[in-house]
């Protein structure tokens, strides 16, 4: 069912106001900790690595598996269209080609994975790019919503799935944490799933956001949902884990998929441009028994493949979209369709 929206009536300038309130300040406060606790964890990790040594690891990482992790990365960024295809489709926009779902998604998430902040960056891409086929600004709020929503339904269900079949994320803190914690932890996550799973095969109301009005995904569109985010998490986790394999003591791919969901979303708690440094704290504290140094060359090799050479393109794919939006626009005002009225000429 497509969402409805209301007309509004114009807000007043003190009405569009910006206002802080507790939870931007709670937000806030918990990235600066996050930030706080990862850079004490990397003065204290740069003490048993040298820069020379990941240099070294970097330079022996295998060929074949910088092009398989490639492969892997490239897989990712096309399921992550299936982001933008499942909202688009929920709301109603059954007609938005694929070419525009591909754009819309490749460029908004390089922008975010490289420079966080994914509402102002990711969202400026989309809000872009979709009101240019007639999509109500809205309805992209909503499919930045969905987006975000499918992503962490595959998070939960990798991670519980993770806890429950291979338990052994906590290895490092057993005596401090009670017994059978990863698979009590992994339940509760399945059982959320699930929980939230059969709400929405069985609420059909709509919900009401002021005056926006909408229906959440059904039973069947939310079991999509979980699909697309579970491969998008194993096909980017799984490249990274790739270029992990030189690397002696490195968990199973089901442990370390949770250390992936876990360093991804304490990146993204901290605020900083593409979890920088956090990312890399969580993965190196989460794997104590493997090389750091290892480590940390495959997670360099990671963000040129997976953030850096997706963010040269994306920045590009904006360039080419703005400057043809740009000749479009020159070409209507300079020759106006029959009936339009005509532009006031410049007196400047």
């Amino acid at each position: 069912m497509s969402a409805q929206q209301a007309e509004t009536s114009r807000p007043t300038a003190e009405e569009q106001r910006p206002r802080a309130n507790w939870k931007s300040w709670a937000g806030a406060a918990l990235g600066l900790v996050v930030l706080a606790l990862a850079a004490w964890g990397l003065k204290k990790i740069s003490g048993q690595v040298t820069l020379a040594a990941v240099m070294a690891e970097i330079q022996a990482t295998p060929t074949h598996l910088i092009v398989f992790a490639a492969l892997s990365t490239f897989l990712s960024y096309v399921v992550l269209v299936g982001y933008d295809w499942f909202a688009t489709r929920h709301l109603g926009y059954t007609k938005i080609g694929w070419p525009t779902l591909a754009a819309a998604s490749f460029s908004s998430f390089t922008m975010s994975h490289t420079l966080g902040v994914t509402i102002l960056t990711g969202g400026t891409v989309r809000y872009r790019i979709y009101t240019r086929v007639g999509v109500k600004p809205a309805d992209i709020a909503m499919i930045i919503l969905l987006c975000g929503w499918t992503f962490w339904l595959g998070i939960i269900f990798v991670a519980g799935i993770g806890l429950i079949v291979s338990p052994t994320l906590a290895e490092p803190i057993r005596e401090w944490v009670p017994p059978a914690l990863e698979e009590w932890t992994g339940a509760l996550l399945l059982a959320g799933v699930v929980g939230y799973t059969v709400f929405a095969a069985g609420w059909r109301r709509e919900f009401r956001l002021w005056r926006y009005r909408f229906t959440i995904p059904d039973g069947r569109q939310t079991l999509q949902q979980i699909a697309i985010g579970t491969l998008d998490l194993a096909l980017a986790g799984g490249a990274l884990y790739i270029l992990l394999q030189p690397v002696a003591g490195i968990p199973d791919l089901l442990t370390f998929l949770v250390i992936y969901a876990v360093a991804m979303v304490t990146g993204a708690l901290a605020h900083a441009p593409g979890g920088l440094g956090v990312f890399e704290l969580v993965i190196v504290g989460l794997m104590p028994d493997a090389d750091k140094a290892g480590v940390l060359a495959a997670v360099a090799l990671f963000r040129i493949l997976y953030t850096i050479i997706p963010f040269v393109l994306g920045a590009a794919l904006i360039a080419v979209l703005e400057a043809r939006a740009f000749r479009a626009a020159r070409a209507i005002a300079a020759d106006p369709p029959a009936g339009a009225p005509a532009l006031p000429a410049n007196k400047h």
